[in-house]
C-alpha cells in the first residue's frame, strides 16, 4: 500500500516551512482559519494528481514541495522541477467548489453538491457493471464444474461433498464481490432511518431513494447533509478497497454530529487499505477513537524568524 510518509513544503505562502510526519491511516489536521490547513490539502491533490503544468500548483508562492512515500519513493516540485508517481488518489470536497469546475461541467443541477454528485452516480453505475461482470464470470467458472458433476450418470459420496463444496465457494466469491456494495447500501439506509429513506435504483441503476409511503425521489431532492455524506462514502466506495490516499477538507459541514462521530469509521469499512488526510475546524468530534491522530498545523509550520 502507497502511503505519505512526510511532507516538507518550503515557503508556503513565501514565509511558512512545513514539515509533517503522517500516519500510515488516519491523519487530522486542525488550525485556525488562514493557517494554510485547506490550501496544503489542495497542493498535495495538485501535485499528486495533476491536471495542467506543475508551475501553476506554486501560486501559493510555495518554493518546493516534497512528498515522501511508503515504498522509497517520492514526489517532488519545485519552480524548476518535477518528479511525479502514479498514486492511488482521491479529493473529496462538499463544499467549496472551484469556479473552473463548473465551466467543464455541463450539468443543469441547481447546487454544487448537484454538480459533485452527477459523475459519482455515473461511476456508480459503472461500478455496478463491474461488479455484474467479475460476478457473471465466477458463475460460469463454477456452473461449469457443478454441471460437469451433476450429469454424471452415477455420482459417489466425493462427488456429491465436491458438489457441495463447490456450491460453497460459488456463494462465497459472490458474496465477496458483492461485499462493499452491500456496506454502503447498510450504512446509507442506516443514516437514513430516521428520516425514513431508504436507497434504490431505477431501470438504469441509478441511485434513487424512496420514502415510507414508498414514493421514489432522486438523489437531487436530499438534504444538503445527505447529499454531503452521500457523496463522501460513494468516492469511498468506487476506490473498490485499493490503496488509495483520500484527501477530506472539512468533512463536518452541513453533517448532523452523530454522523460525524461515526465518519472514519464507516469510511474505514469501505475500504481499509485507505490513507485519510482530513482537514477541519470541529477536531472535537474526531476524539472518539482518533485523539491521538490530530495535528495542530502550527506544530508542523516554522517561520523564516524562526529559523534565526
Amino acid at each position: 500500500m502507497s502511503y505519505i510518509k512526510k511532507i516538507e513544503i518550503s515557503k508556503l505562502f513565501g514565509e511558512l516551512d512545513i514539515n509533517w510526519y503522517l500516519d500510515p491511516k488516519v491523519n487530522i489536521l486542525i488550525g485556525k482559519n488562514g493557517s494554510g490547513k485547506t490550501t496544503l490539502l489542495r497542493l498535495l491533490k495538485e501535485i499528486i494528481k495533476p491536471s495542467h503544468s506543475h508551475g501553476v500548483y506554486l501560486a501559493s508562492g510555495i518554493e518546493s514541495i516534497r512528498i515522501e512515500l511508503n515504498d522509497n519513493k517520492y514526489i517532488y516540485a519545485s519552480k524548476d522541477s518535477f518528479v511525479p508517481q502514479e498514486v492511488n488518489l482521491c479529493y473529496i470536497n462538499t463544499f467549496d467548489r472551484y469556479q473552473s469546475d463548473f465551466e467543464h461541467s455541463k450539468s443543469h443541477q441547481e447546487t454544487e453538491l448537484d454538480v459533485v454528485l452527477e459523475p459519482l452516480i455515473n461511476d456508480w453505475k459503472s461500478y455496478l457493471l463491474k461488479l455484474k461482470i467479475l460476478a457473471e464470470k465466477v458463475t460460469l467458472e463454477f456452473d461449469e464444474q457443478i454441471r460437469q458433476i451433476s450429469t454424471k450418470t452415477s455420482a459417489d459420496d466425493n462427488d456429491l461433498q465436491k458438489l457441495k463444496q463447490l456450491l460453497n465457494n460459488k456463494t462465497e466469491q459472490i458474496n465477496d464481490i458483492t461485499n462493499y456494495k452491500n456496506r454502503f447500501i447498510e450504512q446509507i439506509n442506516a443514516l437514513f432511518y430516521d428520516s425514513h429513506k431508504r436507497i434504490d435504483f431505477d431501470k438504469n441503476n441509478a441511485i434513487i431513494f424512496r420514502n415510507h409511503h414508498n414514493q421514489s425521489f432522486s438523489v437531487y431532492e436530499l438534504s444538503a447533509g445527505e447529499k454531503q455524506m452521500l457523496i463522501i462514502l460513494l468516492n469511498v466506495l468506487i476506490q473498490e478497497n485499493k490503496p488509495s490516499i483520500i484527501l477530506i477538507d472539512e468533512p463536518e459541514i452541513s453533517l448532523h454530529l452523530a454522523w460525524q462521530l461515526d465518519l472514519i469509521d464507516m469510511i474505514q469499512s469501505l475500504n481499509d487499505n485507505c490513507q485519510l488526510i482530513i482537514v477541519t475546524h470541529a477536531a472535537g468530534v474526531f476524539n472518539k477513537g482518533w485523539k491521538d491522530k490530530i495535528t495542530k498545523i502550527e506544530n508542523i509550520t516554522s517561520t523564516i524568524e524562526d529559523h534565526d
